[in-house]
C-alpha cells in the first residue's frame, strides 16, 4: 500500500470514528429523553436517514449491478439486526461502556477470517483476543457490596466457594453484555461482507442500495401499532427531538461515508482498530458537554468520577492493545 493511500485510509477512519462518537452521544440523549422504545427509535433513525439517501441518489445515481446490488440490499436489511442489540445495550448502560463493548467485534472478525478464509492463527492474535475479552469484561463489571465474598466464611468447600465467586462475578457484569453477544457476531459478518461488496460496488452505490435495504427491513415494524404510534408521536410532537435526530443522522451519515471510504482503501482489521479510540473520544466529549451543556450531559448520564474514569481508562487501554494485536 502506498504512503498516500495509508494516510487516506487513516484520515477517513479517524474522522469516521469522531463522527460515530458524536452520533452515539446523541443516540443516548434521545433514548434517555424522548424515546421509550428502542425499536421505535431505530425506525425513526432509518426514516430520518432518507434525508441524506435521496440527495446522494439524485446526485450520484444508483447503478444496478447484478448480483452485487441485490446483495447490498440484503446487506442493508441485515444491518438492522445489530442495531436492535446495540440500542438495547445503549438504553441500559453508559455510552462509553457501550462503545468499549462494541469494539470486541474485531475478535469475531478475526475468528471468521480464520475459519472462512483460512488465515493462520498467530500467537499475537490469540493474545489480542484474550486482551479483548479481558478488557470488555473489566469495563462491564460493576463493583458493589453484593459482589463481595467472605473468603473466610465457614461451611464452604473450595468448589462451592469458586462457584459462588463465579456467580457473583457474572451478576456483577453489565446487562449490556447479553445483547452484545449477538451484536458481535452480526457485526463481524457485516464488516466481512462490506469488504467483499466494495470489490465490485463503488462507495456511493453501496450506501444507496444498503440504505434502501434498511428502509425495506423496517416496514414490517411499522405494522406494529405501538411502534407506529411512538414513531408518529416522535416526529409530530417533539420538535426538539426531531432536530436532535437530524443532527444525529448527519453525524451518522458522515461516519458511514468516511468509514466506507476507509474500508475501500484499507484493510478491515486496521480500519476497525481505529474504532478502539471511540470510547476515549466519547468520554472526552461527555466531559466537554459537562462544561458547555450540563443539562444534556446530565441526560446522557455518564459517570465521570475518578474511580469510574480509572476503570474505563484501564479497560480502554487493554481493548486498544487487544485490537492492535488482532490486527
Amino acid at each position: 500500500m502506498e504512503e498516500g493511500s495509508e494516510l487516506e485510509w487513516f484520515a477517513f477512519a479517524l474522522l469516521g470514528m469522531v463522527f460515530y462518537s458524536v452520533a452515539g452521544l446523541l443516540d443516548k440523549y434521545l433514548l434517555s429523553s424522548y424515546a421509550s422504545d428502542s425499536n421505535a427509535y431505530i425506525v425513526c433513525q432509518i426514516l430520518a436517514s432518507q434525508v441524506f439517501t435521496i440527495p446522494v441518489f439524485l446526485i450520484s445515481g444508483a447503478e444496478f449491478v447484478y448480483p452485487q446490488s441485490l446483495l447490498a440490499l440484503l446487506f442493508g436489511s441485515l444491518q438492522i439486526f445489530p442495531c436492535f442489540f446495540y440500542m438495547k445495550a445503549l438504553s441500559v448502560e453508559e455510552i462509553s461502556k457501550v462503545s468499549a463493548l462494541e469494539y470486541a467485534y474485531p475478535l469475531f472478525v478475526f475468528i471468521g477470517s480464520a475459519l472462512l478464509l483460512g488465515e493462520v492463527l498467530e500467537i499475537r492474535h490469540c493474545v489480542g483476543g484474550l486482551l479483548l475479552l479481558v478488557g470488555t469484561l473489566f469495563v462491564s463489571y460493576k463493583k458493589n457490596s453484593s459482589n463481595k465474598i467472605d473468603l473466610y466464611s465457614n461451611g464452604y468447600n473450595n468448589n462451592s466457594l469458586m462457584n459462588k465467586q463465579f456467580g457473583r462475578f457474572v451478576s456483577g457484569l453489565s446487562p449490556a453484555v447479553k445483547p452484545f453477544l449477538s451484536y458481535w457476531v452480526l457485526t463481524a459478518v457485516y464488516y466481512l461482507s462490506l469488504k467483499y461488496l466494495l470489490i465490485t460496488l463503488d462507495e456511493w452505490n453501496l450506501y444507496v442500495w444498503s440504505s434502501l435495504g434498511s428502509l425495506i427491513a423496517i416496514l414490517p415494524l411499522m405494522s406494529i401499532p405501538s411502534i407506529r404510534g411512538e414513531v408518529k408521536s416522535f416526529f409530530f410532537n417533539n420538535t426538539r427531538a426531531v432536530g436532535a435526530l437530524i443532527s444525529e443522522e448527519t453525524f451518522q451519515f458522515l461516519g458511514i461515508i468516511f468509514s466506507i471510504f476507509a474500508y475501500a482503501i484499507g484493510s478491515v482489521s486496521l480500519v476497525s482498530s481505529i474504532g478502539a479510540l471511540q470510547p476515549i473520544m466519547t468520554v472526552l466529549l461527555v466531559l466537554g458537554l459537562g462544561a458547555l451543556a450540563p443539562k444534556m450531559a446530565s441526560a446522557i448520564d455518564e459517570k465521570t468520577d475518578w474511580c469510574s474514569l480509572k476503570q474505563k481508562g484501564i479497560s480502554f487501554f487493554v481493548v486498544a492493545i487487544g485490537i492492535y494485536c488482532v490486527s
